[in-house]
């Protein structure tokens, strides 16, 4: 799981240097299988893993995943897809972490707009999936507020680019059943989460789990959590993160009864 591949004077969680991400698509090049998530979803459902595969994806649709990100792909013939949110792209919407400072100010844009969109769906190998319509924590909304943004936010997809949108990403992992039923209803194939770890033959492909790479993986620790052993450590910081989604939800339902 990537956000954004760009160069950062200080640490960001959802920023990965080109060099850094350079070293890591070419360990994944050297030493994995790497495949579109439709083919490794396809070897799931068949239980055709006799190996390890690797899926790389990006969260948002940031602007340098085309100008950085996509040349490096080609460059390993990397395929990926990349989760844009239909009113970043609409440029009506910023993602909050950029609304202000350095980053998303002076009228710079931090996100993809369509003809971008379109331009990346253009690049071999490279896919466009669905992050709703404004990027909410999907739990703390009504539920035809959730509806809205699971769906439309493919319907526009799907308008803008002239191909079908097959897979769903949940804005910041956050979901629960509801939020499941609502992205199965909605027709997506699939649906990835932020929980960690590895998708199994057998896996819930309505939560499919990632793991998330951020600019302080040197090549050991990359390697490492590619295989697996962060995982543990990884999966507890995650309930507490679900825990937190759980009260948010439960405190937004509280105050939305009249």
């Amino acid at each position: 799981m990537y956000h954004r591949v760009a160069q950062t004077r200080e640490f960001d969680q959802l920023i990965v240097s080109p060099r850094r991400f350079e070293a890591q698509m070419s360990i994944l090049a050297a030493r994995h299988r790497v495949v579109s998530l439709g083919e490794g979803l396809q070897a799931l459902r068949d239980g055709r893993l006799r190996e390890p595969m690797v899926a790389v994806t990006f969260d948002d649709g940031y602007l340098d995943n085309l100008e950085v990100a996509a040349p490096i792909l080609q460059r390993y013939s990397i395929p990926a897809t990349v989760f844009v949110t239909t009113r970043f792209c609409d440029q009506s919407a910023v993602h909050p972490r950029y609304a202000e400072g350095e980053q998303g100010a002076n009228g710079l844009r931090v996100h993809l707009d369509w003809n971008q969109v379109r331009a990346l769906a253009d690049v071999p190998g490279l896919e466009i999936g669905s992050h709703t319509v404004s990027h909410p924590y999907l739990q703390t909304v009504p539920e035809a507020r959730a509806r809205q943004e699971i769906l439309d936010s493919r319907l526009q997809i799907e308008r803008e680019l002239g191909r079908p949108v097959r897979y769903f990403c949940y804005p910041s992992g956050d979901l629960g059943s509801r939020e499941v039923a609502l992205v199965r209803e909605a027709g997506y194939e699939a649906a990835v989460s932020v929980a960690p770890g590895r998708n199994r033959p057998g896996a819930d492909f309505w939560r499919l789990r990632r793991t998330e790479i951020t600019d302080r993986d040197d090549d050991r620790a990359f390697a490492l959590k590619l295989s697996g052993a962060f995982d543990a450590l990884h999966g507890l910081l995650h309930v507490r993160r679900q825990r937190r989604f759980a009260r948010a939800a439960a405190r937004s339902r509280t105050l939305s009864k009249p």
